[in-house]
């Protein structure tokens, strides 16, 4: 793989990961009412399920994905459940603050990490996706495991930069606008991850 290769896919990465999604909107949701640090444990599990969806593609399961409508089916309903289920309970934590003064109470330890794991992995798209547009990018008379290792690398560390970037600006401005307007994004942030998930069910039945 030549440099010029590498610098074409990663650009191609930027303008892929760049657009919000599902995962973005929880992400900036949480930044701006609990903060980087719960943020952080988002970037972090959308991270490592990134990383498990590059290994499934690896070894088959995209194109199994592929083939099977009936599995398809099934682990896009499971995401778009949960994303429903997240957003619920973004409505009902803000639910929770009775006084305009009192801070929403943040996540428990790890369920932000959670989270952020389950939204990346339970997108059956994310796995297909590796197994498509990775080996566009490949050249077979070149070592195949040091490209594939630099290539999904390469795709997770622009990721991570991006989810870092939306947290680290979200957050900021949660600050700005302090903590009395942290129900009021809680409720336009579960709003937005529900119609996310309509949006999907549109897309894909």
């Amino acid at each position: 793989m030549s440099l010029s290769t590498w610098i074409s896919y990663t650009i191609a990465c930027i303008l892929l990961i760049s657009p919000p999604g599902p995962t973005v909107t929880y992400l900036i949701t949480t930044s701006m009412t609990h903060g980087k640090k719960t943020a952080y444990e988002i970037v972090w599990g959308s991270f490592w399920g990134g990383l498990v969806c590059l290994i499934l593609s690896f070894i088959g399961i995209g194109a199994i994905l592929k083939t099977s409508e009936t599995l398809y089916a099934i682990l896009r309903l499971l995401g778009i459940a949960y994303l429903i289920y997240l957003g619920i309970k973004s409505f009902l934590d803000a639910n929770k603050v009775k006084d305009k003064t009192e801070k929403m109470v943040p996540p428990e330890k790890g369920e932000a990490f959670k989270n952020g794991f389950l939204l990346i992995f339970l997108n059956p798209k994310n796995i297909i996706f590796f197994a498509s547009f990775l080996p566009q990018f490949i050249n077979h008379n070149s070592p195949f495991l040091l490209q594939t290792t630099i290539l999904s690398l390469t795709y997770l560390i622009v990721g991570l930069i991006n989810d870092y970037l939306y947290s680290f600006f979200a957050s900021n401005i949660g600050n700005v606008l302090g903590k009395h307007s942290e129900k009021w994004i809680a409720y336009i942030g579960g709003v937005a991850m529900i119609l996310s998930a309509i949006i999907v069910v549109f897309q894909n039945f």
